[in-house]
């Protein structure tokens, strides 16, 4: 790979080229992982760089394996994946990605503004995402890190709402390089993952994952669109991970009584936070199929 110019630190563009070809415009938004930019290729069109913070990823063995699992994801080609164009290393050994610019926000602001969403478009957004990831699952890859800010809200050719996933293959990047109780002492400072709150319990104990541990953030995604609210929450990270290890999955109507009875959906919601990966939906397919199928009550989120 050849380098034209370098992005700076926290934020700052420092020159205009990366890979010769990728013209910085404007800084986008910044999170735990870096701080991504708008920029345009040779050809004019707009695309997304994301540049990792030095103090998460930095080392040469790191640069290495990046681009392993960027070759990985590469292989993911579907309508709610953002798609992943190419990667680089500035010479300061810092990292960044080139990926599908999309046009929209992040759940995560969606849901700061809004609230809960109504029932029938929190299905169908939760339907884009178990399909996402089924597709994804089916190539041995599975997400980890799936939270509002990793999935952006946009619109298809046609208008209608269209879910996009981002950031595919960087957790499992990170914790094969830094290791896991590195990676678990940066969650707990919100660096690498943000916060802890969309974390399955085998991710909690450091167990092995798979995609049924996406299947878990599924879960919790769902039940915050639902009712504005997460199933688990507590202040101190010690606390909320002992109530995703040991406390039961709260009927939808306990959290937004205006709701009403969801029976289909609870028992959905039980099924995808269940403690142990193996009483959990058999993959994504399964639980969209479910959802699918579900029958809404008729109250309306509160």
């Amino acid at each position: 790979m050849t380098y034209d110019h370098t992005v700076g630190e926290r934020g700052q563009v420092s020159s205009q080229t990366l890979l010769e070809r990728y013209t910085l415009q404007e800084p986008l938004g910044e999170g735990g992982m870096g701080v991504v930019y708008r920029a345009i290729d040779e050809h004019g069109q707009t695309v997304a760089i994301k540049r990792l913070h030095a103090d998460v990823a930095s080392s040469p063995e790191l640069a290495l394996r990046f681009e392993r699992e960027a070759r990985a994801q590469s292989m993911l080609a579907h309508p709610n994946i953002a798609a992943l164009h190419a990667v680089g290393l500035t010479p300061e050994g810092g990292m960044f990605f080139v990926m599908e610019y999309v046009e929209g926000h992040d759940l995560a602001d969606e849901l700061d503004q809004r609230g809960a969403l109504a029932a029938t478009r929190a299905v169908d957004l939760a339907c884009q995402l178990l399909s996402a990831l089924h597709h994804a699952h089916q190539l041995g890859i599975v997400h980890r890190d799936l939270k509002p800010e990793n999935i952006l809200l946009a619109r298809d050719a046609d208008g209608r709402e269209q879910l996009k996933i981002i950031d595919f293959g960087l957790v499992k990047m990170l914790n094969d390089v830094l290791g896991k109780q590195e990676c678990m002492r940066l969650t707990t400072k919100g660096m690498i993952f943000g916060t802890p709150e969309y974390m399955a319990p085998e991710q909690i104990l450091g167990e092995e994952v798979d995609p049924r541990t996406d299947l878990y953030a599924v879960g919790i995604l769902l039940c915050e669109m639902l009712t504005g609210r997460r199933p688990f929450e507590a202040e101190e990270v010690n606390l909320l991970w002992r109530a995703h290890l040991n406390d039961p999955v709260p009927a939808l109507a306990e959290l937004a009584p205006s709701l009403g009875a969801q029976p289909d959906l609870d028992a959905i919601l039980r099924l995808l936070l269940a403690k142990r990966p193996e009483e959990r939906f058999a993959n994504a397919h399964a639980a969209r199929r479910a959802l699918a199928s579900a029958e809404l009550g008729l109250g309306t989120p509160g």
